[in-house]
């Protein structure tokens, strides 16, 4: 097992780069269509704890662990400090639902329909949304 952990700023413009990192770490271990849904999770993920985790301290950096195992790789974003716990599958909207014309609101739905398992809780006293993305 393989395991890189990342440390993102807590700002937009850190988001792409930090993405295609993350994505170039897991391209040897993906398919392409698998890499592919990881890609859209990561930036989907990271742009919305970044626009919408509330009460993180304003230099708090995002913590994201990248493991590589045998079966899988798993993708693991933990809460900034001081950020409020945020479920995203309580509040995911199916795609189906969504209207095609609506500018926003898609995020959450993507991150559940691209990752093969999708999983929330506290891990080592912190907030950590897991997405696994299957080989």
């Amino acid at each position: 097992m393989i395991s890189e952990t990342f440390y993102l700023d807590h700002n937009l413009e850190s988001i792409d780069p930090m993405v295609q990192l993350l994505v170039a770490a897991a391209e040897s271990s993906l398919s392409q269509d698998v890499l592919g849904r990881f890609g859209i999770c990561t930036s989907e993920t990271l742009t919305n704890l970044v626009l919408h985790a509330k009460n993180c301290a304003p230099d708090a950096k995002i913590q994201i662990t990248l493991r590589d195992t045998e079966n899988a790789v798993f993708l693991e974003v933990f809460d900034p400090e001081g950020a409020a716990p945020f479920d995203l599958r309580k509040y995911a909207t199916d795609l189906s639902e969504i209207d095609v014309m609506a500018e926003g609101g898609r995020g959450l739905g993507l991150i559940m329909a691209c990752a093969d398992h999708v999983a929330y809780g506290r891990v080592d006293g912190k907030y950590r949304l897991e997405l696994t993305f299957s080989k």
